[in-house]
C-alpha cells in the first residue's frame, strides 16, 4: 500500500478509534493519549490531533440603570481667571495651603530690651516718649537706685527742666505737655545716687517742637504751563536761557516775570500783601485756632463757613474789603465763642460743670460753646483712672458787650448751650 503524499499536514486515518479516558488521581501520572491503528492500516501510523478546548466567555448581565439624579463625590473644578464672579463650593476635604514661613515667627516680645529713649514731637504743645526696656531692666535699676525710683527727665538743653515723672517697670511710654513751639527738648531716663547727681540710664536725641504761628518765608512764585505744550516742547523753547541746576518750572517763572517772548498767553507774576497770612489767621480766631489743634481740613471748612455768612449778610470781610471799592457798604458784626481746653492722664475721667466730657486717646480735652453776656464759674475735675486721687480747677469768665449803632452779632454755626453761667 502506498503512502500518501505529505501536504504539510497531519489527516487522521478513516477509522480510527479513540481508547477511552482514563481518570488518575495524580495528575503527573496521566498518560499521553495515543491513536490505535486501524486494522486495514496496521503498518502505518498517524499521528492524532489534540482536541481544542473551547474558550467559553462568559455573558454579561445588563445592569439596570437608575434614572435618579446622582451627587459628584468631588465638585467640578473651575478655572478662577474663566470664572471671576462664580463662588466655588466649600469642600472640608481641600486642606488650606500652608502659610508661609515667614508668617511663624511667633509673637513679638514686650520689649526688646535696647535700653533705649525716643523722644518726639506730636505737635507744637505736646511730646511723646517711648522707651525700650525690658520690665526685669527696670526692676533691676529700681534695685540700683537708693530710693527705689526711676524717673523720666525732660528738659531744654542747657536751661531748665521742664518734666519729672515717676516711672514704674510696667510703663513703656508718656505723653508730656509742654506748650512750647518751636523749642528743642530732651529726655533722659534713671535715678538718683546718694550724693544727689542723677544716673542716666539712656538719654535720647534732641528734638523741637514745630512752631503754631504762619511761615516767615512769603516768597512765592507763579508760573504759567499750558496744557497744549509738553514737556519737551516748553523744554526745547527755552533751552537757551536755562541756568546751571534750574527746573523748567522755575525757568518758566523767572522768564514770565522777566516778560520774555512766548508763543503762549500767560499772567503776570503775583504778588502776596505782607502779612496777609497774619490776616487770615486773625480772621479764623486767631490764638483760638492755634490752642484747639484744628488741622488744614478744620481751617478750610471754617473758612468756607465765615465767607458764607459773610455772603449772605452782604457784609464785607477784612480780606476783601480793599477789593469792592466805592460801592461796599460799612458794616460791622462781632461775637464770642468759648472753648475749654486741657490734658490729664490717659484713661481718666473729665467733667465741667458736672457734665463728663470724653478724653482724647491721648488724655487731651476740650469743650466748645456759644458765650453771651454774663457772669460764668465753671468747675473742671478729673478723677485718676484708678479712682485714687482727683484734681480740680475753677475757671471764671465774664463778658459785658457794648456796641455802636450798626454792630450786628456775627452768626455762629450749631454749637451747646453756655455752662456754668450764674448771671
Amino acid at each position: 500500500m502506498k503512502k500518501p503524499k505529505s501536504s504539510g499536514k497531519m489527516i487522521p486515518a478513516k477509522k480510527t478509534i479513540l481508547p477511552p479516558k482514563t481518570i488518575h488521581s495524580s495528575p503527573s501520572s496521566v498518560p499521553s493519549p495515543t491513536a490505535t491503528p486501524s486494522r486495514s492500516s496496521k503498518k502505518s501510523l498517524v499521528k492524532p490531533v489534540p482536541a481544542l478546548a473551547k474558550k467559553i466567555t462568559p455573558k454579561r448581565v445588563a445592569q439596570k440603570t437608575s434614572t435618579a439624579p446622582r451627587l459628584r463625590a468631588q465638585p467640578l473644578p473651575l478655572d478662577p481667571a474663566a470664572h471671576k464672579f462664580v463662588l466655588q463650593p466649600f469642600s472640608p476635604s481641600i486642606k488650606e495651603s500652608e502659610p508661609p514661613a515667614f508668617e511663624q515667627l511667633g509673637e513679638l516680645p514686650e520689649s526688646y530690651g535696647s535700653r533705649r529713649l525716643f523722644l518726639t514731637a506730636r505737635d507744637p504743645r505736646w511730646l511723646y516718649a517711648y522707651w525700650d526696656f525690658t520690665s526685669q531692666q527696670l526692676r533691676d535699676a529700681e534695685q540700683e537706685s537708693p530710693s527705689g525710683q526711676i524717673f523720666l527727665q525732660v528738659f531744654i538743653p542747657g536751661r531748665e527742666r521742664i518734666h519729672q515723672i515717676h516711672i514704674f517697670p510696667g510703663s513703656r511710654e508718656w505723653y508730656l505737655p509742654v506748650h512750647r513751639p518751636a523749642t528743642p527738648f530732651q529726655a533722659e531716663l534713671g535715678y538718683y545716687r546718694h550724693d544727689g547727681s542723677f544716673n542716666a540710664l539712656s538719654v535720647s536725641d534732641e528734638v523741637s517742637t514745630p512752631r503754631d504761628d504762619p511761615s516767615p518765608n512769603c516768597d512765592v512764585q507763579f508760573v504759567t504751563i499750558p496744557f497744549h505744550y509738553s514737556f519737551r516742547q516748553l523744554f526745547n523753547l527755552v533751552a537757551g536761557q536755562l541756568r546751571p541746576g534750574e527746573s523748567l518750572a522755575r525757568a518758566l517763572s523767572r522768564l514770565q516775570n522777566e516778560g520774555y517772548p512766548l508763543p503762549f498767553a500767560y499772567a503776570l507774576r503775583r504778588v502776596v500783601p505782607t502779612g496777609l497770612a497774619n490776616r487770615i489767621l486773625d480772621y479764623l480766631g486767631g490764638e483760638l485756632v492755634l490752642r484747639t489743634r484744628v488741622g488744614s481740613l478744620e481751617i478750610t471748612e471754617t473758612l468756607r463757613r465765615r465767607l458764607e455768612e459773610l455772603s449772605s449778610s452782604h457784609t464785607p470781610s477784612s480780606l476783601t474789603s480793599g477789593a469792592l471799592g466805592h460801592d461796599r457798604t460799612f458794616a460791622m458784626h462781632v461775637n464770642a465763642e468759648l472753648i475749654l481746653y486741657g490734658g490729664t492722664t490717659p484713661g481718666s475721667q473729665i467733667t465741667v460743670d458736672g457734665r463728663s466730657i470724653s478724653l482724647r486717646p491721648d488724655g487731651t480735652f476740650s469743650y466748645h460753646f456759644v458765650f453771651p453776656d454774663g457772669q460764668f464759674h465753671i468747675p473742671i475735675q478729673a478723677t485718676a483712672p484708678d479712682g485714687a486721687e482727683q484734681r480740680s480747677a475753677l475757671l471764671s469768665f465774664l463778658r459785658l458787650s457794648s456796641t455802636t449803632p450798626g454792630v450786628d452779632p456775627t452768626g455762629q454755626p450749631p454749637l451747646p448751650k453756655p455752662i456754668g453761667q450764674t448771671r
